[in-house]
């Protein structure tokens, strides 16, 4: 789980290191794996989805290549609710490893 939002400056520089270790530095597009140029696309914490006032607090995100941070950034409304679901699949993926490496744990010992 990425760290809970807070209200300190350090806290987006914590969701960028988080999401830089849990995707491996590598593009997260479906297909692409790239791990050149990789950069961090946020998604940002809103109150009842109003636009963000002020400074903007990182909620979470995923890497992502120049090619397809291109098309993010140029589709942005039409690519939101994949960009979601893409977090929510990294996620899940990473629950699973976890969860893999604790059963392996427990039957080897």
């Amino acid at each position: 789980m990425p760290p809970q939002s807070q209200q300190r400056s350090s806290h987006n520089d914590g969701i960028r290191r988080y999401v830089l270790l849990r995707d491996k530095k590598c593009c997260q597009w479906p297909g692409c794996g790239s791990s050149s140029g990789i950069d961090v696309l946020f998604l940002i914490e809103t109150e009842n989805g109003a636009p963000p006032s002020g400074e903007n607090v990182y909620k979470n995100g995923v890497t992502l290549c120049p090619k397809h941070m291109d098309i993010v950034n140029l589709h942005d409304k039409a690519f939101g609710p994949l960009i979601f679901d893409l977090i929510q699949l990294v996620e899940f993926e990473r629950d699973l490893d976890r969860t893999e490496r604790t059963y392996k744990d427990i039957l080897n010992k």
